[in-house]
Order: C-alpha cells, then sequence, then structure tokens
C-alpha cells in the first residue's frame, strides 16, 4: 500500500478514530471503577523508573542525545518516566478490571464529592481492603445526601474494582 494513497489514508484515520473511542471507553469504563493497592502502586512506579532509566543509559550509549548538558539527560529521563508511565497504567489497570478475585460488600458513611473539572460526582468512601479513601462515581440513588452507601466489590492481587454502589436514602 503506497503512503499516498486514499485507502492508506482512510485506514490511519479509522485506526486513530478507533484509538481514541477505545481510550474513552477504557476511561469513562475500567478507569473509574479500578483502584489499585498500595503495593501494585509502589511496584509500578519502580518498575516504570528502571525502565525508563535503562532506556536512559540506551539513548547514550547510542548517542541518541546530541547535547551534552547534563540537564538534556534529566530532561530525557523525567520525560520517558512520564510517557512510560502513561503507557504502562492502560494495560495494568485492564488486567486488575479483568483478574478474578474475591467479591465482598461492606456498607459504610461516605461524603458527596461534586463533579470537577477532570472528575466525575460521586461519593467518597473510606474503603477497608485499599485502605485509603476512593471515589465512587455516580453510584445508585441519590447520593447527594451525605448517608450511607452500600459497596459491592472484587479484590483480587493487583487491587479492588467495584461492582455496584447504592447509596441508602
Amino acid at each position: 500500500m503506497k503512503n499516498y494513497s486514499y485507502l492508506y489514508l482512510f485506514t490511519i484515520s479509522i485506526a486513530v478514530l478507533l484509538v481514541i473511542f477505545g481510550f474513552i471507553v477504557w476511561n469513562s469504563g475500567i478507569y473509574a471503577e479500578t483502584f489499585l493497592n498500595d503495593a501494585t502502586r509502589k511496584n509500578f512506579i519502580l518498575i516504570t523508573l528502571g525502565l525508563s532509566f535503562c532506556l536512559s543509559l540506551y539513548a547514550v550509549h547510542r548517542g541518541l542525545i546530541k547535547s551534552e548538558k547534563r540537564i538534556d539527560y534529566l530532561k530525557f529521563f523525567l520525560g520517558s518516566f512520564i510517557i512510560l508511565t502513561v503507557i504502562a497504567i492502560i494495560p495494568l489497570m485492564t488486567v486488575a478490571y479483568y483478574l478474578p478475585g474475591k467479591t465482598s460488600a461492606y456498607a459504610a458513611s461516605y461524603t458527596y464529592s461534586p463533579r470537577g473539572h477532570k472528575s466525575c460526582a460521586g461519593a467518597n468512601v473510606d474503603d477497608p481492603d485499599l485502605g485509603r479513601n476512593i471515589k465512587i462515581c455516580h453510584p445508585e440513588g441519590n447520593y447527594q445526601f451525605d448517608k450511607d452507601i452500600f459497596v459491592s466489590k472484587k479484590t483480587n492481587a493487583l487491587g479492588a474494582v467495584i461492582l455496584f454502589a447504592l447509596t441508602t436514602p
């Protein structure tokens, strides 16, 4: 297929649109309902730091960084860390979402969290298994009044996935 043909342009356009659509579906479905535990988050950061360090050493060895300033090496390292983190979080959260686990339920009090610029409206709940406060987006029921919430979740080795959340009137 030639790079200047309409078929190539059509294929690339459809592929880019599918990637954008897939990211939107992943962000609203999987990312909003999956919470990683502390050990998984720490290991993820350490592995990503190690990979970006190895990538930086490879770039220095191959001469890909043309400047001799040390700040440019640091910029390359931090840039590769940020890019690897953004790219690697997608398969990690997807694996945590689809990994089987133990289903459990609990009831707790919550506080209403309004919609922000980059977040949804929902309920802030202290999760006993994760040991931190999580935000459950759009639970069932009237969640604008601070009452009690019933949460059903699946806990696996990587974290927890919220299956269902219902507020009490």
